[in-house]
Order: structure tokens, then C-alpha cells, then sequence
């Protein structure tokens, strides 16, 4: 009998379907250094939800004292009052006032801000739930025509609010604490494409007055810290925001964050005790960076199947974060709460911020050490890394850790440093032996008056300069030092040929995949990972030869003399400073810092300018043209390569469309011989 039952409780194990939850329904990203976000650790896992509130609606949280959430449950009409330490419900207000509340703030001494966009209104209560002042639209001529539908309100240390307004483009409203109009804080900006200025360009008024007016992003969410600091949130094109759908500002409204990554769907902001901000995105994901900016990881998920789970949204609106560092989320449309814990490696993470930020550099690199083991590709751990090793001196740690991090302006501090000390180490023996060198060779011309020593240099040197080979590989000094001599002797085959100039585009190419593949670091701004080096290499090959083709087809038009074996040589011949600039470029890339960048971006441009010169001298000769019958060569050339270039483009998609009707054929044949459907 215990055997049959056993037998039918395994059955009914196998056959009836149990769901399978894994371990957690969220995901968590960070960014590697190439600023892609990537899958990491869980930094933030399910707790609680809180479904039993009544909430319809709701559309913007934050804490009060002693963690209490305060709610503002629109579609109810009242601010509810939650205790997260106790999980109970321990008030709320409803005030007969209210018409539609989304936004809702707790100043540190427990005063509580409602902005009412139904109401056209600002209401005040204080710590008993009692309306003290009520600010309405603002009443003076600087304030013009613009519209009062507070969506979303802050409060500073001084008492002055921000104010988020419904369908206000012009910034946000700012007040006193007497409700006296400030003027409109950090605006945000407009962009002009392209596409706008040759519109503003050829246009008339009247065809301008019928386009859509160009109008800036609108802010989502406005919060102030405990310091006083105001942060804000905006929506919108990425285009249009540039990055900046983040903002901190100064006291004069400007942004003070340089965002690494800034999604354009942000809409709520909060920051907590440690000065790390935490953002809401639309799509149900909260990002966490750092007071400076930095990304430190971003969670959540989406909600898309019709069930309720955990961690997911339908609508992420707000969010809080707790003094014990738990987020809380606020979900409009599925009416309830949910709230995260972070994991030991999120905890880490912020005690190593802690302690880095509280001076203690040696003890913050060996919790950064921990968040390392945990994850290598953390970009965060090599920057704190590598900041901690900066103030401790340990400068070539410093430079390999902001390397893995991928940050240039750091990597450029520590590398000064490195340089600086290898410097003072061996620049007085460098000096010595220059010196020495200087020294014995003034020795040897005294001794050698009758040149005898240096007469027989001359003859060997003469020797190597004469042979066949290397005078005609050598010629190509001459042409970068007398363009007009040399090309006209290489025109006569007097210097200079076929295997020669095939040596100098073979030189080229080695310049020029060095220069693309092996700059130092901070010029090296493409992984070479992230090379496609089809088009590396096919686009210099190509445009060689098609450059050298169109030009052979131009002159032909124009009764050039050249022959296309002379322009091969000719170009060849004449690029010979711009592999000695890409040359030099590249290996002086491997010593420099940011200050001296400059200098190398200076000496590529002169290089390409030098040699454009140079080749401009050498199309004039060989083909025996003047300056504008060489003007009109090179525009022509451009021209055919243009449209040499299109005509492939479309082949190329032709070709592929080809290929896939044949595969598609292919396919469909060997499914019916082998009876696949």
C-alpha cells in the first residue's frame, strides 16, 4: 500500500505543472567602461509590498520623521501617512480643499507641503495637520500669462519652494516662504537642429509661424536634500536634453552633474542620508549614482505579463528611500507599494563611498577590494580604487586602476605623477650621458682636423644612399623638402619608381593601423574591441584606389598628362609626411597628458595640411595644370567619388537582397525534399 501511494504521489510530482520562481524578478546593471550597461550582482531585492492602503492613484511620495512615507493618494483626494518601521497606516488628511494633490514634501521640522494642480494651489500644514497658509498663483507682472498647476513641490532650508507647474516650459516656479514670486529657476534649454537652422535660413516668416514651436523639455520632479541642494528631473528627447535629464544645481540654477549616463525618461528624484541619488525611471527601473554623478547600478523591471510579481511595475511613479536605505517605490496604476533591501554587495559598495568620502583613503581601498572580488567589471571599484591609491601617493596603481576604469581625466592626473618621477630619476643620467656624448664627439672633430675619420663615414654613408633600392625609398625626403624639383624628376623617371612608391603606401598602412589600433590611452577614445576593421581597412584601401581612379578619370576629361601608374606615385610619394605625423603621433601618444593633447592634435593637423600642399604641388606638375585647372581636377575627383561611393552603397544593399532571395529559394527547396513542414 506504501508503495502504490508513493508511486502515485511521484506521478502526480511529475505530471502536474508547479511554477518556478527564481531566485530574484528583478535585474541589476552598472556600466562597464565603455559605458554600456551590463548585467551585475543584485544590488536591491524584494521586501515588502503594501497592498492594503486603498490607495487610487497615487502619484508622489516622500519621507517625513521617523520614517513615516507621506502619500499623496490623488484619486482619493488625501495625503496618507504610512509607518514603514511599524507597517501600519498611521493617518492621513483629508482637507476639504483638496481637488487633485500629486505632490507632496516634509521639511525636517515636519512641516507638509501639498501641491494641488486641480486647486491651482500650494497647501501648508504643520505637524498637527492644520492648514497654516494656502499660495496661490502669483499675482505680479514678471509672472505673465504662465499657468499655476503645481504638479510637484520642494522646500530649502530657507523656506523658498520649488515648484514643478503643469505645462510650464519656462522653468521651475520658484517662491518664499511667503509665497512672493522669485522668478523661474533652471530652465531648460532648446536645441537647434540642422535641419531648424537651414529652415530659419531659407524660410519665411510666415512658413516659420506655421511650424511647431520649439519648446523646452518640461521637468518631471524636483526635490531638495538635507544640505539644501535642489535636484531636478526632466522628460523628454535625448537629443534635446544632451544628457542632462539630471540636474543639481547651484544657487544661480545651473547644472553642477557631469552625467556618464542620463536615460531621458526620468520622473522622480530623491536623494539619501549618504548624498547618493536614486531616480525613477518611466520604463519601472530606479537608478542609483553617486553625489558626484557616477553611476553606481540601476535595478527593477518592467511589468508585462498579467500576473502580479514582485519587484515589477505597471507604472513606477515615486520613490523614497529610507533612513536604513530600503527604497520604496510607488506604483500609480497597479495602487500600492513595494519596497527593496540592498544586498550585502550594495551595502559594501556605499561603506566604501562612506569611507572614501570621510578621508579615510586606506581603509575605503580595502572595502573596494571587496566589492572587486564580488565583481571585476565594476567601474565604480576601479575609480574608487584608483582615487584612494591617487591620495595615497601610489600613482602607477592609481594610473592601472583608472585605466580599468576607463576614465581619462584621472588616469591623466596619475600619469602626470608617474611621469614626473621617472623624470627625476633618470633625467640627470640621460643629461650625463648627452653630455658625454657631446664631449667625445668635439674630441674626435679636434682630433680629426684632417677628416679623415669622418671622410670615411661620408663614403659609407654615400654608399648605402647610392644603391638602387634605398635611393629610390630615400627619394621621398626630397619630395617632402623641394615638392616641385622632385615631381618633376619623378614625371621623367629621373628619381624614383614603381617599387619605391609601393613601399611608402605599404609604410602608410602600417602608420595608419598603428595610429587606428595602438594610440596610448587617452587618445585611443575607440575600443579596439569596438573596431569594425572591415571598414578599417576596406575604407583606406578603397579610398586609395578610388581616389586614384576618379582623379586618372578627371584628368583624362581634362587632358591631364599623367598616367594612372604616375598618380599612384605621385600620391605615394607625396603622403610620406603624413606617415612620419602618424608615425610620430602615435608614439608620442604613449607619453603625454591631457595638457599637452593639444600639441599632437596640432601636429596631425599640420602634418595633413603639409601634405595636401605637397600633393597639390605634385598634381600641378604632373598633369601640367595651373592652380585653378587644379582646383577644378580635385572637384571633379570628389564628385566622381561621391557618386563611385553611392552606386556601390546601392550595389552592396542590392547584392544582399539577391543573396537572400536565392537563400530564401534554397530553403524553401530543401523543405520540401526533406518533408520539414
Amino acid at each position: 500500500m506504501k508503495k502504490i501511494c508513493f508511486s502515485v504521489l511521484l506521478l502526480l510530482i511529475i505530471l502536474i505543472p508547479f511554477p518556478v520562481f527564481a531566485g530574484s524578478t528583478i535585474e541589476t546593471f552598472t556600466l562597464n567602461r565603455r559605458g554600456w550597461e551590463i548585467r551585475t550582482q543584485d544590488a536591491y531585492l524584494p521586501h515588502r509590498n503594501v497592498t492594503w492602503l486603498g490607495l487610487d492613484s497615487p502619484q508622489n511620495m516622500v519621507f517625513g520623521l521617523n520614517d513615516v512615507l507621506y502619500i499623496a493618494d490623488t484619486g482619493n483626494r488625501r495625503i496618507v501617512m504610512f509607518d514603514t518601521i511599524s507597517n501600519e497606516k498611521s493617518g492621513e488628511l483629508l482637507y476639504e480643499g483638496f481637488v487633485n494633490p500629486r505632490g507632496v514634501f516634509v521639511t525636517p521640522e515636519g512641516l507638509l507641503y501639498v501641491a494641488d494642480a486641480g486647486a491651482n494651489s500650494i497647501f501648508i500644514f504643520d505637524t498637527e495637520k492644520n492648514l497654516i497658509r494656502t499660495h496661490g498663483r502669483p499675482d505680479v507682472m514678471a509672472f505673465g500669462e504662465t499657468a499655476f498647476a503645481p504638479n510637484r513641490v520642494a522646500v530649502d532650508v530657507r523656506g523658498n519652494m520649488y515648484i514643478v507647474g503643469e505645462g510650464v516650459f519656462n522653468g521651475i516656479i520658484q517662491l518664499s516662504s511667503e509665497g512672493e514670486f522669485l522668478g523661474f529657476f533652471a530652465a531648460n534649454t532648446t536645441t537647434v537642429t540642422f535641419i531648424e537652422l537651414l529652415q530659419e535660413f531659407f524660410f519665411t516668416e510666415r512658413q516659420l509661424e506655421a511650424l511647431a514651436p520649439r519648446i523646452p523639455n518640461n521637468f518631471t520632479n524636483v526635490t531638495v536634500d538635507s544640505r539644501g541642494v535642489v535636484y531636478s528631473v526632466s522628460m523628454g528627447s535625448y537629443d534635446a536634453l544632451q544628457g542632462n535629464a539630471m540636474q543639481r544645481h547651484d544657487m544661480a540654477g545651473r547644472n553642477t552633474l557631469d552625467m556618464m549616463f542620463s536615460p531621458p525618461d526620468l520622473i522622480d528624484i530623491t536623494v539619501d542620508s549618504r548624498g547618493n541619488i536614486f531616480t525613477a525611471r518611466a520604463g519601472g527601473y530606479i537608478l542609483v549614482t553617486t553625489n558626484r554623478g557616477e553611476y553606481i547600478h540601476g535595478f527593477g523591471a518592467t511589468h508585462l505579463s498579467g500576473r502580479d510579481i514582485v519587484g515589477q511595475f505597471s507604472s513606477l511613479q515615486s520613490i523614497a528611500v529610507s533612513s536604513l536605505g530600503y527604497v520604496w517605490a510607488l506604483d500609480s496604476e497597479r495602487n500600492f507599494l513595494q519596497s527593496f533591501e540592498p544586498t550585502t554587495y550594495a551595502r559594501t559598495i556605499y561603506e566604501a563611498l562612506d569611507l572614501f568620502n570621510a578621508g579615510l583613503y586606506q581603509e575605503s581601498a580595502i572595502v573596494w577590494e571587496q566589492v572587486l572580488m564580488s565583481n571585476q567589471m565594476s567601474v565604480l571599484a576601479h575609480m574608487g580604487m584608483g582615487r584612494a591609491q591617487l591620495y595615497q601617493q601610489d600613482f602607477e596603481a592609481a594610473r592601472a586602476s583608472f585605466y580599468l576604469a576607463g576614465h581619462r581625466d584621472y588616469y591623466s592626473m596619475a600619469f602626470w605623477e608617474v611621469r614626473n618621477i621617472w623624470l627625476l630619476t633618470y633625467l640627470a643620467p640621460i643629461l650625463i650621458v648627452l653630455s658625454a656624448f657631446f664631449i667625445l664627439m668635439f674630441i674626435v672633430g679636434q682630433i680629426d682636423r684632417k677628416k679623415v675619420i669622418s671622410g670615411k663615414f661620408k663614403v659609407v654613408r654615400q654608399k648605402i644612399m647610392t644603391m638602387p633600392f634605398l635611393h629610390h625609398v630615400f627619394f621621398a625626403f626630397s619630395v617632402a623638402r623641394h615638392p616641385l624639383d622632385s615631381y618633376y624628376d619623378l614625371k621623367r623617371n629621373i628619381k624614383g619608381n614603381l617599387g619605391g612608391a609601393i613601399i611608402h603606401f605599404v609604410l602608410l598602412f602600417a602608420a595608419y593601423m598603428a595610429f587606428s589600433i595602438n594610440r596610448g590611452f587617452l587618445m585611443q577614445l575607440t575600443e579596439i574591441v569596438d573596431m569594425d576593421f572591415t571598414i578599417v581597412i576596406g575604407g583606406f584601401f578603397g579610398i586609395y584606389i578610388l581616389f586614384i581612379l576618379c582623379n586618372y578619370l578627371s584628368s583624362s576629361i581634362q587632358d591631364g598628362e599623367g598616367s594612372i601608374l604616375d598618380i599612384f606615385k605621385l600620391v605615394s610619394y607625396g603622403l610620406f609626411p603624413l606617415t612620419i605625423t602618424l608615425t610620430v603621433v602615435t608614439i608620442l601618444s604613449h607619453v603625454v597628458t591631457f595638457n599637452e593633447v593639444f600639441l599632437l592634435n596640432f601636429t596631425l593637423a599640420f602634418g595633413f595640411f603639409y601634405t595636401i600642399s605637397i600633393l597639390w604641388v605634385g598634381f600641378q606638375e604632373v598633369h601640367n595644370y595651373g592652380f585653378w585647372a587644379t582646383f577644378k581636377s580635385m572637384f571633379i575627383t570628389a564628385v566622381f567619388m561621391a557618386i563611385a561611393i553611392v552606386v556601390m552603397f546601392n550595389l552592396l544593399i542590392l547584392f544582399d537582397e539577391v543573396v537572400q532571395f536565392f537563400e530564401s529559394i534554397i530553403r524553401e527547396v530543401y523543405a520540401n525534399v526533406t518533408n520539414l513542414y
